[in-house]
């Protein structure tokens, strides 16, 4: 996912925050978590979305589903050597736990 950079004033958070009763950070991250479920129901996480739900660097979540550490996914060798990466939502919100509200 690419990060996104907004700059909004102080006076406009303060609007927002009276219209809304939520501060414009969480708006942000509510959009952000629809996006994901939208793609995740699609059957799809990245590597880094998830090492980023993990805390960790996409290296450990791809080396764990390289040498079946992480349940959650698969990695397929591919022609060229080269590996192709599959999470299963489903798989990686048991073994991580609903991360929503991180």
């Amino acid at each position: 996912m690419r990060n996104i950079s907004i700059e909004i004033s102080e006076q406009t958070k303060n609007i927002i925050e009276l219209a809304t009763g939520t501060s414009i950070e969480n708006i942000l991250e509510q959009i952000k978590f629809e996006i994901l479920k939208d793609n995740e129901a699609h059957g799809k996480i990245s590597v880094c979305e998830a090492a980023k739900r993990m805390n960790k660097s996409p290296q450990f979540v791809r080396m764990g589903l390289q040498q079946g550490t992480l349940p959650f996914g698969a990695a397929v060798k591919m022609p060229g050597g080269k590996y192709s990466y599959y999470i299963s939502p489903k798989k990686f919100y048991e073994y991580v736990g609903n991360t929503e509200n991180n």
